[in-house]
């Protein structure tokens, strides 16, 4: 053996010595420290599992009182909105009775002197009258609205002539519009329009819609009702330059005892509740409510759809062309 073969041989030797001295050591010590900083950091990590657990458990206890006190919550304004709703129906159906005998004997001392004691008598009689005519469509709506909360408010669907409901309701508020001096329209519609629909019910809408574009125009104004029948629906819509309404009112005009503070200068009258109660009548029926205002000072346009006919098909119905294509047939009725 040579001694470059010698060298090798010895270097090879040492080579491995090191290496399974190196290997003992990171075995001995190494691998030792790394399982011992495994296991403290499993330790930590129990501990904040532990912890967060805790902490959970406290938060859920929190929660679950939480919980039970809007349970709690709810069943005390459940109970206060039946009170609420009682109270209202009792009032106004209590309330009824002696307006209508004030009402009523105001009616007959009118009949039997005319003239009354005097002008001052006679305005004196004139006004209880209008203020049992008032406070006796405040108790209707009251009513109205104890029936919507209670679920009693139901729909009796009969046909009847849209045309001659429009026309009674029209001939009925014009009365009001040559009061205030307001220009009220009406467009014909070109045929007659049998709806399937509870009748009261629609009229009670219409009135409210004229009735509040009459109230809000100011004086020589104008408001102009039409409808028209389209793909089976029926759609009605009043028109009036009155104060508008910003953008912001639009979701709320329709809200329970809501009124609009866009005209200061017109005194409040009513709850707030007509337009509420339309909104309902008018979902009974399937159909929609809503307003379209450019803003103040830019009039308003409140409409309504119902099916014509929720029986019929939709898809069967023929199309009929929209009233507003015929406007030779528009009816004017002026203010006195």
């Amino acid at each position: 053996m040579t001694l470059w073969q010698i060298l090798v041989s010895y270097s090879l030797l040492v080579a491995a010595s090191l290496s399974l001295i190196t290997y003992w050591i990171t075995k001995k010590f190494v691998l030792k420290k790394m399982k011992r900083t495994i296991m403290k950091a499993e330790h930590n990590y129990q501990q904040q599992i532990a912890t967060l657990q805790m902490q959970l458990s406290g938060k859920v206890n929190v929660l679950e009182g939480m919980v039970e006190k809007l349970r709690l919550s709810n069943q005390e304004l459940n109970r206060l909105n039946e009170i609420r709703a009682k109270f209202m129906s009792i009032v106004a159906h209590d309330l009824r009775q002696p307006l209508s005998s004030i009402q009523g004997f105001t009616s007959v001392l009118m009949m039997d002197n005319p003239q009354g004691g005097g002008n001052n008598d006679q305005e004196a009689l004139n006004n209880i009258l209008k203020a049992t005519d008032n406070m006796n469509m405040l108790m209707a709506d009251l009513m109205d609205i104890s029936m919507i909360e209670s679920g009693r408010f139901k729909m009796d669907a009969q046909p009847f002539n849209f045309n001659a409901l429009l026309h009674d309701v029209i001939t009925l508020q014009a009365v009001n519009a040559q009061k205030k001096g307001i220009f009220l329209q009406k467009c014909e519609y070109p045929a007659e329009v049998t709806v399937v629909a509870d009748r009261f019910r629609i009229s009670q809408v219409i009135n409210n819609l004229i009735g509040n574009a009459i109230k809000f125009s100011p004086e020589g104004g104008c408001v102009e009702a039409r409808f028209y029948v389209l793909d089976g629906m029926l759609k009605f819509k009043v028109t009036d330059n009155g104060p508008g309404l910003l953008h912001s009112e639009k979701s709320k005009i329709f809200q329970k005892f809501h009124q609009s503070d866009n005209d200061r200068n017109l005194k409040k009258q009513g709850w707030g509740l007509g337009l509420s109660i339309a909104q309902e009548i008018v979902h009974a029926h399937g159909g929609e409510i809503g307003v379209e205002s450019a803003g103040l000072g830019q009039g308003s346009v409140f409409w309504f759809s119902i099916p014509q006919d929720p029986s019929r098909d939709m898809a069967a119905q023929t199309d009929l062309h929209p009233a507003q294509n015929n406007e030779s047939d528009t009816k004017t009725i002026p203010a006195a």
